[in-house]
């Protein structure tokens, strides 16, 4: 009798959730997003022509061969706890699930975005997940949004935690009115150097996501030393994650405060949606996500912006799509020139990074629009409010658990100690308690055995993204190109079709230049390295960026002035240690840091004096920092995000 009794409550409390002191789980979540404390942002920052402010990124679709290895990374790293056991069919459910409403959600934070910023300055970038060469998990871009500079992107993923016995508990969990968003807000990360170039970023995934920017920086350092501009895109955040790829550990802070060379955490939570707008979810304009989270999360990207430098942010990425129509001009744009011929060129090829600026806009437009107005945002919105039919079933039979069925456990234990106190005279369970005992088992699995069934949507879902959503990415689009002394309309289907006729465009029309940018040497401090701009005898002589490998093996970024081969005047120089990446920002002569230079390293941002390349100390933060970006900009500290 005791072993009858206590096994059926065992399995009672796993299969309901977390059953505790007699209370079952409603999975209730949290009204607003601790992120609501944020006061409201205008934007005050510019980006540089061509680029945009914002690139939102998400997971689009899996790709259907290797459906079963997500579904496995993505249990094996749950969020909250040990998922407590693996069924494919079930995980793969899950997963897919993630996806979609990925996809969904991603869209408030688009038109939020969208609403409060400047005409094309908003993109969106979906990703496909699939395994590479060798095996793991990646992700990589379905359109060319990330091709273009931006000063930060945004990684977005609807979490549910893995297991369908325990979702509905207190595990994060994206299911019905409830949504657990993780996100991250990164930049280039020689705009950051010492967070990696992450802003702010759910804690389970800032190592993965500082792991892959270092990663992304590494390449383009090694490509610099080739001779090549390029610049690289690092996979979704959440995949580096559960596929447990490098990491990187910066030091974190505080979700609000001055960062100070750290990442703000914002913390897993559950977010609980309006019960009464999510009954009008068929109607397309209603945004559920808007007012929980969407709109306060919108201030603080808005707040990181304003607190980012834009030059260092787009820098890289600009000069590799400027590469795309003229190789020789684009070391020179990483730090400037005020050459007359230069800026002539350079306008002209600003032109064309705004007509793909336009070109990718109208195209995040029409993507936005196949999602939420197509048959797969159709379906979404018929899954979520099936699921909270289903969740608020569970919620009222967890209620009445809670008055009764838990009584009628309670009865059931205790005669368990009457039969035992009798030495098991051999009564087994009455019949009332042994069907009120399976009624709350019976009760607690009929909410996961509903939501299995309307998860299935899922899949079919997801395959809706190939065949409805991206066949807008091959619609004809006319964009309007301003050149400087005419206008032309081009037409293209696909974004290779412009770059080729703006290519033409380019080819045509450039000006003349007689400062280009070659690859030379460059002496850093204590080695031969690599410079790509302005030569002179076969050594760098004035604008560019010079790479080499210090005494430890470090690889050094030197942007800014050169003379005789060697680093002079203003300039921006990043070390990227095993352990740490660092900053030093102010004047150098003969290659080595000479007056007062702004210093970033992980947890640390200060002002230092530096003789001859001894670090004299620190000196008074408000002294000006010569900056190789702008030479006349009083280096302040930043706004906080």
């Amino acid at each position: 009798m005791r072993q009858y009794l206590t096994s059926l409550l065992a399995a009672s409390v796993l299969a309901g959730g977390s059953v505790l002191s007699g209370c079952a789980s409603t999975a209730s979540g949290v009204q607003t997003s601790s992120l609501s404390n944020t006061p409201p942002a205008t934007l005050t920052q510019v980006a540089p022509a061509g680029t945009v402010l914002a690139v939102v990124r998400y997971p689009a679709f899996v790709e259907a061969d290797d459906q079963n290895a997500f579904a496995e990374s993505y249990t094996r790293a749950a969020i909250g706890g040990r998922a407590a056991g693996f069924s494919t069919a079930g995980a793969e459910m899950l997963a897919n699930s993630v996806v979609l409403k990925s996809n969904y959600f991603a869209m408030s934070l688009y038109r939020e975005l969208t609403e409060r910023l400047p005409e094309h300055s908003v993109l969106l970038s979906p990703h496909r997940v699939f395994r590479n060469a060798d095996g793991n998990l990646t992700s990589e871009p379905v359109t060319q949004a990330e091709s273009i500079a931006s000063v930060v992107t945004i990684d977005f993923t609807a979490y549910t935690f893995p297991d369908f016995e325990r979702m509905m508990s207190d595990k994060p969990s994206t299911f019905g009115d409830l949504v657990t968003p993780l996100v991250t807000v990164r930049t280039d990360p020689r705009a950051s150097v010492a967070s990696e170039g992450i802003l702010l970023a759910s804690g389970p995934v800032v190592d993965a996501a500082a792991g892959g920017n270092h990663a992304a920086a590494l390449d383009d350092a090694r490509a610099l030393q080739g001779g090549r501009i390029e610049a690289s895109a690092p996979e979704l955040d959440f995949i580096s994650y559960i596929s447990g790829t490098p990491r990187r550990s910066p030091d974190t802070t505080r979700l609000y405060g001055p960062a100070d060379g750290a990442v703000r955490l914002y913390p897993v939570e559950t977010i609980r949606l309006d019960r009464y707008e999510l009954a009008t979810l068929d109607d397309t304009q209603m945004d559920v996500l808007e007012g929980p989270f969407t709109e306060a999360f919108a201030n603080r990207v808005i707040r990181l912006i304003n607190g980012t430098d834009a030059t260092k942010a787009t820098m890289m990425r600009r000069a590799d799509v400027i590469a795309d129509y003229d190789e020789s001009l684009a070391a020179l744009t990483l730090v400037g020139s005020d050459d007359p011929d230069y800026l002539a060129r350079l306008r002209y090829a600003e032109r064309l990074l705004e007509a793909e600026q336009k070109y990718l806009s109208v195209q995040s437009l029409r993507l936005y629009d196949g999602v939420m107005n197509g048959e797969m945002g159709a379906q979404v919105r018929d899954m979520l409010q099936e699921e909270h039919r289903v969740m608020e079933r569970r919620r009222r039979l967890a209620r009445q658990q809670n008055v009764s069925t838990m009584a009628a456990i309670a009865a059931a234990v205790g005669a368990v100690a009457i039969a035992s106190n009798s030495n098991n005279d051999g009564r087994g369970a009455s019949t009332g308690e042994i069907l009120a005992t399976q009624a709350m088992l019976q009760g607690a699995m009929f909410s996961v055995t509903e939501a299995m069934r309307r998860n299935r949507l899922s899949k079919e879902a997801g395959y809706n993204y190939i065949s409805s959503v991206m066949p807008t990415l091959d619609a004809q689009t006319d964009i309007q190109v301003d050149l400087i002394d005419s206008n032309e309309t081009i037409t293209a289907i696909r974004f290779e079709d412009l770059k080729e006729k703006l290519s033409e465009l380019y080819a045509e029309n450039q000006r003349a230049l007689d400062v280009t940018a070659t690859r030379c040497a460059y002496d850093g401090p204590d080695g031969q390295g690599t410079w790509l701009g302005a030569c002179a005898n076969g050594m760098a002589e004035g604008t560019g960026v010079g790479v080499f490998r210090n005494d430890q093996g470090d690889l050094v970024e030197h942007y800014g002035h050169a003379r005789q081969g060697r680093a002079e005047g203003p300039g921006y120089r990043i070390v990227r240690t095993p352990d740490e990446s660092i900053s030093i920002e102010g004047t150098f002569a003969n290659g080595l840091p000479d007056g007062v230079a702004r210093v970033e390293r992980s947890g640390s941002v200060v002002n230092r004096q530096f003789k001859d390349g001894r670090d004299l100390g620190a000196v008074i933060a408000l002294l000006p920092v010569a900056s190789p970006f702008d030479l006349d900009r009083n280096e302040m500290d930043p706004p906080t995000g």
